[in-house]
């Protein structure tokens, strides 16, 4: 009787660390890695990021500037000297901010 006890017991204690894990688990695969972040357009399918922001690759961007709708996906992340360059699979970027500081609004997939 006290082994089965001692076996319901450590199945319960296991049992409730696993379900913080697999909240935290299931609220990450839904939420952007962050909001917004910013960067300097320098290209038709690239900009580089503000130094400690991130993307993940598959995250759709929004550029926030005026009269500007579009979503972009981020196909690709470099990181060269500590400078990260993000490029898009589209060429939806405006062009007319190029070398401009830009945000980017970070959408779900």
């Amino acid at each position: 009787m006290r082994v089965r006890r001692g076996i319901m017991a450590v199945g319960i204690t296991i049992a409730l660390f696993g379900v913080p894990f697999a909240t935290a688990e299931a609220a990450s695969a839904q939420t952007p890695t962050e909001p917004v972040v910013s960067g300097v357009i320098t290209g038709l399918h690239t900009f580089t990021l503000e130094p400690g922001e991130t993307v993940l690759l598959g995250e759709l961007l929004r550029p926030d500037a005026p009269f500007y709708f579009s979503y972009v996906p981020v196909t690709g992340i470099f990181t060269v000297k500590g400078v990260t360059t993000v490029t898009t699979g589209s060429t939806f970027l405006p062009l007319n901010r190029a070398k401009v500081q830009t945000t980017f609004t970070v959408v779900l997939p």
